[in-house]
């Protein structure tokens, strides 16, 4: 392991896959939930990651001034199956073992989706969808109801910066629990993440029923037609 990930940093092909033949993963045979896959996409599959977000899989997206390198790092340091194309993926088979890279076939987002559910055999279940942040893959979110959104939103457009306790319910994929976190009435967590109550317009507050913050990136979810819409897209 360690003298792979010495080579990559080198930009060196490992001299156990020197010459070799590459190999790529090979179809699922048995179902695969969707939030167990952890994969990387590269630069060349951005799309393809924050869809794979929305439907529960564990995805890191490479930045666009990130290598395939880079993708073969993170992918021996934290597990993750690659997913890339074209040439790209030649190098990471090289860089990494046989059977980690997928190269994907498709070329629109939409399509290499379906690819990939296919030949990973996911299943993804209701509560799958949307449980990941699409920008940071978080999937914790501060759960706050209409009128606490509310009134986050309005004092952060009065800039007050007083600092009150509440007592929110932080979400996770299967399970909701209580955390008692200090948030300022500029919306503001303890950890220093802004929830972006400020790209949400005035006239959600009524139409929907419950608000989700990313714990991490601050980024604001509700309830809506897209959930159904991307349902229906997708054949979910």
């Amino acid at each position: 392991y360690q003298r792979r990930v010495r080579a990559e940093l080198s930009q060196e092909i490992p001299e156990e896959h020197r010459g070799s033949e590459v190999s790529y993963l090979a179809p699922s045979a048995e179902p695969t939930p969707a939030h167990s896959l952890r994969v990387v996409v590269d630069v060349m599959c951005q799309g393809l990651g924050k869809k794979l977000r929305h439907i529960g899989v564990d995805c890191a997206i490479l930045e666009d001034n990130q290598t395939v390198d880079d993708a073969a790092r993170l992918a021996l340091s934290e597990g993750r199956v690659i997913l890339s194309r074209d040439s790209n993926c030649q190098r990471l088979v090289r860089l990494t073992d046989p059977g980690r890279v997928y190269c994907v076939k498709a070329m629109k987002a939409t399509d290499q989706l379906l690819e990939i559910r296919k030949h990973f055999n996911l299943v993804v279940e209701d509560e799958d969808l949307f449980s990941r942040c699409a920008i940071c893959n978080s999937s914790y979110f501060v759960k706050l109801e209409p009128g606490q959104a509310r009134a986050l939103k309005i004092s952060q457009e009065q800039y007050n910066s007083s600092t009150v306790d509440c007592e929110y319910k932080v979400y996770e994929r299967r399970s909701i629990f209580n955390e008692k976190i200090h948030v300022s009435t500029e919306g503001v967590t303890q950890y220093g993440v802004r929830l972006q109550l400020d790209k949400v317009s005035m006239n959600k507050f009524n139409e929907t029923q419950m608000f989700w913050g990313c714990y991490d990136c601050g980024k604001m979810y509700w309830d809506g037609c897209h959930l159904k819409n991307f349902k229906s897209k997708h054949n979910l």
